[in-house]
């Protein structure tokens, strides 16, 4: 039976089942990649076979070398496959050599990455994958001979070594404090290296090593072996030619007087028809010497990791371990609507993005990242709610722990080392208290305000006390006029001229905070703290009065006002008259009035709904203001200046179905699912299969154009709001709403939802073609009151049939 190929194009399509994304064509818009984590050791992956490996993090601890030209992708983990007799050679993947093939395709899978290919007779698959549990990069390299005769090849892999703090733009002088050795007992070649980057102890800078033991093995007998670029490639030669292949053996070199880099050559001769697997991996294993914040402080031995997974058997356990690994990740909850699109992204892609680049990698193509945003990954920590909320638990924490007394918070900061930016942004201490109440929805899991967490500057308070403190920072930065300030920015960093005086005010962070107190509220009061909870109240209501009045433009909701008291996102402004944010947050947060409701509902559609999603404001600005920030100095309908920022743009689809919009929520949706952009992916440019942090707007000639993929928090939101909000199926405190809001031309859906400690089997019918309303809910083949299913917690499966009318 011939697979059927869904979403199909010149580059590419999705595996009917939409678990594989195969790549057919190597010469995409843009690398293609895979960001593969678990969680502590990731590498990114390309089409061509580009890319690089780090532990922690990229910015801090990066293991090979890649610098960033998604033009040319042309840094990797290489491997080569030659023809002895011949003498002639090409690559497993296409780059470096990019020889002419018969066949090629990559198939980018959920933990994993397989390139496919026929050059010469000899048909090559290499898997590459992370091991679940260890500091371990697994190449598997299977190579068959589909000629008539005998066939003497040789593989050799090269990369070249970073080890430490990237960029490293004293390269010069970092590569002399790098020791490379070939280990013939292992069959490995291993890096240490003298410095890292980090001051000592003491403050004394340039005196730390490395806390690592850097390897690379193979599991059979090497024929030779290279730990020096210069021999291997050639001062003359490149990647594609290099000198080393142009001998019959390696040159050997070693030591600390090179340019550090790893190859290792084997033997493989072939049969006709014969098949054989080599195993190599990358790895690094922690010293343990426990010098430096963030680091593992317990001894890992290098040769002990080698020897567990280097070899075929071992290999083939790691995958079997990855996909029972990510299974339990991705598999809880899982949808079947009539939209392919969406079943893809909900039920794989966008949960292994969230999880895999944006938690654990922290970084891919676009950026290098060296640490934690404090609102980025407390809201993509939601990704782990309905499979292992215990992991958003942990993040909460993570985050309370980067808060000062004050209430404050650094806007981000590094995993290794500590440290970050103490700002003045005005909505980044607001997340937790916001996704403490989206974790408590989901779990019932109370115990989590009681745990004590120190603050930054001394000192330490239980979760709820940290929440507290934040809302009471933000209580202290509002207005004359009762509407929070901007600061140094809201949600927006490029509103960063607005409001760095601390008069300018954000409508939008009003609106954010009106939400939160809705929440806090009950929360206070069953903990007794009354006198706070009161105050919250005539917070709210004062907020919500002042954001209706000074906020309201006629027709839509303003931004801000700048520290002159300048209006942004007013009809009176001729550029950036209209902002998203405050818009669709009015509705969500409930600060509109259903006739307010109604005409932002028009107002968006007017200005915003485009054909690639919502903008993030209209018209883009066109000269740079200094008294509204960065985002003026973007080129007109790029990034936040008048394109799709698709974090917003998730949102939008949240706002229309709260307003009942059934037939706009799935269009805006609709607009920015990337398997939707399959037909024209040279305007597109960016992978189908995951989301971009931004399509560029109606003002650039590249209207349409996807860019910053992977590693941004829209790929939670988008699947969040297709689950929460069109299939409508979302936690409550005391059980599991299903409200679906859902085109009226679907006959229905089905899907399947873990909530705390119980299954549910869900199938809507949807035959009388409406957007929304429940006429009935069976729970089990018995009526149940109303639209919310109870939280039964019994670890058993049960049926839910819902009909709509």
């Amino acid at each position: 039976m011939v697979e059927e190929k869904k979403f199909e194009n010149k580059y590419g399509y999705f595996t009917e089942d939409g678990r594989e994304y195969v790549i057919t064509d190597p010469k995409t818009p843009r690398p293609w990649a895979n960001i593969i984590s678990n969680g502590d050791y990731s590498f990114m992956v390309s089409q061509t076979g580009g890319g690089c490996s780090w532990r922690g993090n990229a910015g801090q601890n990066r293991l090979t070398r890649l610098y960033q030209d998604t033009i040319k992708d042309n840094w990797g983990k290489y491997m080569y496959i030659r023809d002895v007799e011949s003498e002639e050679y090409w690559s497993a993947a296409w780059n470096p050599v990019q020889t002419d093939y018969d066949e090629y395709e990559v198939r980018h899978g959920i933990g994993y990455s397989v390139f496919n290919q026929k050059v010469n007779g000899i048909k090559s698959s290499m898997k590459v994958f992370v091991t679940p549990n260890d500091p371990v990069e697994i190449l598997e390299v299977t190579v068959t001979n589909e000629s008539d005769r005998v066939r003497k090849l040789d593989l050799t892999s090269y990369f070249e070594w970073e080890a430490g703090k990237h960029p490293d733009e004293h390269r010069e002088f970092h590569k002399i404090f790098m020791d490379t050795e070939y280990d013939q007992d292992m069959k490995a070649v291993k890096l240490e290296k003298y410095l890292w980057g980090f001051p000592d102890k003491k403050g004394l800078a340039n005196n730390v090593d490395w806390d690592y033991v850097g390897f690379h093995a193979v599991s059979q007998d090497v024929k030779s072996f290279d730990c020096d670029k210069e021999t291997f490639v050639g001062m003359y030669s490149d990647e594609a030619t290099p000198e080393g292949l142009e001998a019959d053996k390696l040159a050997e070199n070693q030591g600390r007087f090179g340019d550090a880099a790893a190859a290792l050559q084997v033997d493989v001769t072939l049969e006709p028809g014969e098949e054989k697997t080599v195993v190599y991996t990358i790895g690094s294993a922690a010293k343990g010497k426990d010098e430096i914040e963030g680091v593992n402080n317990e001894p890992e031995d290098a040769d002990k990791l080698i020897q567990e997974y280097t070899s075929v058997e071992g290999a083939k356990e790691a995958f079997k371990e990855v996909q029972e690994f990510w299974s339990e990740l991705i598999d809880a909850e899982k949808v079947d609507t009539p939209d392919d699109a969406l079943n893809f992204m909900t039920n794989y892609w966008l949960k292994y993005q969230a999880i895999s680049c944006r938690l654990w990698a922290k970084s891919a193509y676009y950026q290098t990242s060296a640490g934690y945003g404090y609102r980025d990954q407390l809201q993509d920590s939601q990704i782990f709610l309905t499979s292992k909320p215990e992991l958003a638990r942990k993040q909460i924490i993570a985050h309370a722990e980067q808060q000062f007394q004050e209430g404050d918070v650094y806007h981000w900061w590094f995993t290794i080392g500590g440290g970050g930016p103490r700002t003045k942004c005005s909505d980044d201490l607001l997340w937790l208290p916001f996704i403490l109440d989206a974790y408590l929805k989901e779990t019932n899991d109370y115990t989590v305000l009681d745990e004590v967490v120190e603050f930054l500057d001394g000192g330490e308070a239980d979760v709820y006390e940290h929440c507290k403190r934040a809302i009471e920072m933000s209580f202290s930065r509002f207005s004359p006029r009762g509407v929070p300030l901007m600061g140094h920015h809201d949600w927006n960093d490029g509103l960063s001229a607005i409001g760095p005086d601390m008069k300018g005010e954000s409508f939008w962070v009003g609106e954010f905070l009106y939400m939160i107190l809705e929440s806090f509220i009950p929360l206070a009061e069953a903990r007794d703290d009354n006198k706070f909870a009161d105050k919250m109240k005539t917070v709210k209501e004062n907020m919500k009065e002042a954001v209706n009045e000074y906020g309201w433009d006629g027709e839509w909701y303003l931004q801000a006002t700048t520290d002159a008291g300048l209006k942004v996102g007013s009809k009176e402004n001729e550029e950036g008259k209209i902002f998203l944010m405050p818009n669709i947050w009015a509705i969500m947060s409930g600060i509109a009035d259903e006739e307010r409701t109604e005409t932002v509902i028009d107002s968006i559609n007017e200005y915003l709904l485009e054909d690639y999603g919502t903008l993030l404001n209209y018209p883009a600005f066109t000269e740079p203001r200094t008294d509204i920030g960065y985002v003026t100095r973007y080129a007109p309908g790029l990034r936040e200046n008048g394109g799709v920022y698709t974090h917003a743009a998730t949102w939008s689809v949240w706002a229309y179905a709260a307003a009942g919009e059934g037939e706009l929520a799935y269009e805006a949706y609709r607009r920015i699912c990337p398997p939707n952009r399959f037909d024209n992916p040279d305007e597109y440019m960016a992978e189908p299969y995951v989301t971009p942090g931004n399509s560029d707007g109606p003002l650039s000639p590249m209207f349409g154009r996807g860019g910053w993929t992977w590693y941004t928090g829209s790929s939670q939101w988008l699947q969040r709001v297709a689950t929460n909000w069109i299939l409508g199926v979302r936690a409550d405190y005391d059980g599991l709403i299903v409200d679906p809001c859902i085109p009226a031309e679907w006959d229905g859906y089905t899907m399947k939802r873990k909530f705390r400690n119980t299954t549910y089997q869900i199938t809507v019918d949807n035959s009388v073609h409406v957007n929304q309303g429940v006429k009935e809910i069976k729970l089990d083949g018995e009526a149940i009151e109303g639209n919310k299913l109870p939280d039964l917690d019994d670890g058993e499966e049960h049926q839910v049939e819902v009909t709509l009318g």
